[in-house]
Order: C-alpha cells, then structure tokens, then sequence
C-alpha cells in the first residue's frame, strides 16, 4: 500500500529531520545509534517507526525512562512529524 505524505514532505525530507534526532543523540553513551523507516501504521495512516538502539550495557529502568521522555520531547521538537502528515513510533532495542 502507497504512503501519502504531505505535498512537501519527501523521504529525504523526513531523514534529514530525523538525522537532527540522530545528532543530538551521537554523544549520549546509551545510545548506539538510531535508525528509522517510513511506512503505515495499524490505521493504515502514514507513519515513521524509529529504532532506538541502546549501547548493550545495563540501563536500569529510571534512566531508560528518562531517555524515552528525552527522545519524545525531541522528537516533536526536532523531528515535528506532525507537521508533515506523519504518525511516529519509538521502539527501544537492546
């Protein structure tokens, strides 16, 4: 099924976004990286589902929290999927 994005909003135009969320998160040891793809949701509405690859060590759960509130507030400050017709999903991955 074809994802239909806003007028303006290209594939490109959601990496560069998320590369934003990938730069402010190069520095942070719990983060290995951060990797994400376009698709459609369980709605079938157009939607980015971003990959949060831990580091492997042990995060205990009060600094797992902390990050996933970081990433989401960041994620609608930097990445502004709303703007451009997109749902988005954090999964963490150990």
């Amino acid at each position: 099924m074809p994802v239909f994005l806003s007028e303006w909003a290209t594939s490109q135009e959601i990496s560069n976004r998320i590369d934003r969320l990938r730069t402010h998160y190069a520095d942070n040891p719990l983060v290995k990286r951060i990797d994400h793809h376009i698709g459609v949701d369980w709605s079938d509405d157009p939607a980015v589902f971003i990959n949060v690859i831990l580091s492997g060590k042990e995060i205990i759960a009060a600094e797992l929290e902390r990050l996933a509130e970081d990433i989401r507030a960041d994620l609608l400050r930097l990445v502004r999927t709303d703007e451009i017709g997109l749902h988005s999903y954090l999964n963490f991955l150990n």
